[in-house]
């Protein structure tokens, strides 16, 4: 049980170039009662891909923010965040 929550949270790969950041809001003491994670994916050359923001919805579900280049590399389109 505890393999599969691991690999539902933000379905990170072996094979992704990523960057998994973890901000503490709120601490009482001993604990930390509110977090926020974020996982930035990368593309090949090094340029980001993908942004998720880990259960940041209301209904806590991921918010994924898509980055997409032409083929000279640079940003072409600039896509909202969706959950």
């Amino acid at each position: 049980m505890l393999l599969i929550s691991h690999l539902a949270n933000a379905q990170l790969t072996p094979t992704e170039n990523y960057i998994q950041s973890k901000s503490y809001l709120d601490y009482n003491g001993s604990t930390a009662s509110k977090t926020s994670e974020t996982v930035q994916y990368f593309d090949g050359l090094g340029r980001p891909k993908q942004v998720v923001n880990v259960k940041a919805s209301p209904q806590g579900k991921d918010v994924v923010t898509h980055i997409e280049y032409d083929p000279f590399g640079r940003q072409v389109k600039d896509y909202l965040p969706v959950p």
